[in-house]
């Protein structure tokens, strides 16, 4: 299995609070955890790279795209966002964090703004986040222990515009009050998308086992599902069980 990691890795995050909390941004985090997955190849982009470090070669042998970003969306490349969103309707999975929300690939294979309710402000410690599993028998919520609470993130609140999701994972509800649909899936072609609310960079979410966890069963959930084996394996695989029944008449 093929995870490219995409953080934009701004400034911001280069240095102060963020850079204490990820040394070598998200992405290095994320490298090394998915890295824990048997057979897994991981590559990291950013959005200084030449297209983005997204390149056809890349886009075309990852199975699994993990997409945080959050102060560059608007100078992401129309064509990048293309061509991830035609990627992921080919099969490609994609699982996008926290902010990555309001990035154009994901607001392109989504249909709409993203946007959720702008009235709601964290103060500098955030606030404490209680997740509730909607959906315990989904894969993306295995081993997760329902009413888990972070204690310091970024709120967000309903109303999230987004389309109706296939399922929702976790609700996030805050502790000072507001909600939002924290965890939720879609297909768009053949491929699967989880989005994952939890992850401003100045908090240390993504060194909370639980939410590592969380990741890794998205990534598995999200890989490509092979369908239909090459035409000269299934050739190979008819001849054999014509071979099979041939000596079983004998």
């Amino acid at each position: 299995m093929n995870v490219t990691i995409f953080n934009e890795y701004h400034p911001n995050e280069q240095s102060g609070k963020a850079a204490k909390t990820y040394p070598g941004g998200l992405h290095k985090t994320l490298a090394e955890l998915f890295g824990q997955l048997p057979d897994v190849q991981i590559r990291t982009a950013t959005q200084e790279e030449p297209v983005h470090g997204l390149t056809d070669e890349v886009l075309d042998s990852t199975d699994v795209l993990v997409w945080w970003s959050k102060d560059w969306h608007n100078e992401l490349l129309g064509s990048v966002a293309d061509k991830v969103a035609s990627r992921v309707l080919e099969g490609m999975g994609a699982v996008f964090l926290h902010s990555g929300k309001n990035s154009k690939p994901f607001r392109k294979l989504m249909g709409t703004t993203c946007a959720t309710n702008p009235n709601v402000r964290a103060g500098e410690g955030g606030e404490t986040e209680k997740l509730y599993v909607c959906c315990p028998s989904h894969p993306i919520a295995e081993g997760f222990p329902n009413g888990y609470v972070l204690p310091n993130e970024e709120p967000y609140c309903e109303y999230f515009d987004i389309p109706e999701p296939d399922e929702t994972i976790f609700m996030g509800w805050f502790g000072g009050g507001s909600a939002v649909r924290a965890g939720v899936t879609f297909r768009r072609g053949a491929g699967k998308i989880f989005y994952l609310q939890p992850g401003h960079e100045t908090y240390p979410v993504y060194h909370d086992e639980v939410i590592k966890r969380v990741l890794l069963n998205a990534v598995r959930w999200a890989t490509p599902t092979r369908l239909a084996a090459p035409a000269e394996n299934l050739s190979k695989a008819k001849t054999s069980i014509k071979s099979k029944i041939f000596k079983f008449l004998k």
